[in-house]
């Protein structure tokens, strides 16, 4: 009898631990259910939020230039790329009030710092806005593609003119509804954007279908990423880079490229960076770069033994590492450390910087840079129309660059996403990362 009781029991624990997984909830049809992380600067300012939110005057594709009208109508740079005239498709915002040039005007005017060097923006009439720069600017259309073009007004940041229009309040700590204005098919008609401190329980919640996408999880997840969702998720560059700058007191060039080449940026970014990074392979981000690049960068390299030989070559002894971001400033000192067996608490400066590029362009890099090499460079690409002669120019302002080394490329930023199932028609890139307007269920 003993035996038959002990017997049961274990059949009865046996049976608790195959029960039913908990059932998934039921899915409001044309619902689409999105976790994010809480927006660093608000919604309005979030690339992919204001992509829904908002229509951006053009799209810009900054390897080939191409503009493609979206809120205007059509873009028209003059000869010498001093005076652009934007003529605007008549549109309202959610609110009904139309969307004007003054719209425009007023927003830009407002800009905490201008992104293009601006010398007068002038409304023509209702629907024409006549942009002037002080110098040649060939990449005004890569700020007229951004969100900083974005007729926002204040006070009302989340009232746009795009194909969603935020339901009610938005709650930074938890989210907000999006609704579409016209509904269009069998794509998403409301989106339930909901915050989460760890992004982490977000990606679980997509694998156990209880959430249909979510964006830049951990680096704990990638592995997860590419072995349960192998045809359900995306990598997209971002247009963050960081980069070392080296002080003039490093004056050899042997000294500077005995610095880049003792990281190795792949175990950084698989490590110490949580895989939100890509070693860098050329001087320029792949979301803001120009085409193909020309030539190998040799400085990008990991390789311990040559970086050691040019150290002694350059009678290198030390090195002060002492700005940036913290965690990439440690990665960085730990590198130079072991592998230059350098000092890094004295010596020439070397700053790290990150780049979070205000615009899709590489000109707002190299403008900064204020090297007499490649000025004439800069200047061709800023002051010609044609985008394959801009990128040749860019193309030699890079290689000039990899050349002397002003500064070292590290590693650039990127976006990652995954989807449940019934999601169809996820896309993304740098401009808007994750596309919510295109998503099908």
């Amino acid at each position: 009898m003993r035996v038959t009781t002990i017997l049961l029991a274990a059949a009865l624990v046996i049976t608790g631990c195959s029960s039913t997984p908990e059932p998934v909830p039921a899915q409001e049809p044309g619902l689409l259910t999105v976790g994010i992380g809480e927006p660093a600067f608000g919604p309005a300012r979030d690339r992919m939020i204001s992509n829904a939110l908002y229509t951006p005057l053009i799209d810009y594709d900054p390897a080939t230039g191409k503009i493609t009208p979206r809120a205007a109508e059509s873009v028209t740079g003059s000869a010498d790329q001093v005076t652009w005239t934007i003529k605007l498709r008549p549109s309202t915002y959610h609110d009904g009030a139309p969307v004007t040039a003054n719209s425009y005007v007023d927003a830009w005017t407002k800009l905490a710092e201008q992104p293009v060097p601006v010398d007068r923006i002038e409304p023509v009439d209702q629907l024409t806005i006549r942009l002037t720069t002080k110098s040649p600017a060939s990449y005004v259309p890569a700020f007229l593609a951004s969100w900083r073009a974005l007729p926002v007004r204040d006070g009302k940041e989340l009232l746009g003119n795009g194909p969603f229009r935020l339901d009610g309040q938005w709650d930074n700590g938890k989210g907000g509804r999006l609704v579409r204005i016209n509904p269009i098919g069998t794509k998403a008609q409301r989106i339930d954007l909901k915050v989460y401190r760890d992004l982490g329980v977000a990606f679980d919640e997509v694998k156990a279908g209880k959430l249909d996408l979510v964006v830049d999880f951990p680096g704990s997840r990638h592995h997860a990423m590419h072995q349960d969702f192998a045809a359900r998720h995306v990598i997209w560059p971002k247009p963050t880079a960081s980069y070392l700058e080296f002080s003039p007191e490093i004056t050899d060039p042997a000294a500077r490229y005995a610095i880049a080449l003792s990281i190795n940026r792949k175990a950084v970014t698989e490590g110490p960076l949580d895989n939100q990074f890509d070693p860098a392979t050329r001087l320029f981000a792949p979301a803001i770069a120009p085409g193909e690049t020309s030539g190998v960068c040799r400085a990008c390299n990991f390789d311990a033994a040559t970086a050691k030989t040019l150290r002694e070559q350059a009678g290198l002894a030390g090195v002060n590492l002492t700005e940036g971001d913290p965690a990439q400033l440690k990665a960085v000192i730990d590198q130079v450390s072991a592998n230059l067996r350098l000092p890094t608490g004295a010596g020439p400066a070397v700053v790290l910087r990150q780049l979070d590029f205000a615009l899709d362009s590489p000109h707002e890099l190299v403008k900064n840079l204020n090297m007499a090499a490649v000025k004439p460079f800069v200047d061709a690409a800023a002051a010609s129309g044609d985008a394959a002669v801009q990128a040749e120019n860019y193309r030699l302002v890079e290689n000039e660059i990899l050349r002397e080394l002003p500064v070292a490329p590290l590693w650039t930023k990127h976006g990652h996403a995954v989807w449940a199932e019934r999601v169809r028609d996820v896309t993304a890139n740098a401009a808007h990362d994750v596309d919510l307007t295109a998503v099908t269920l």
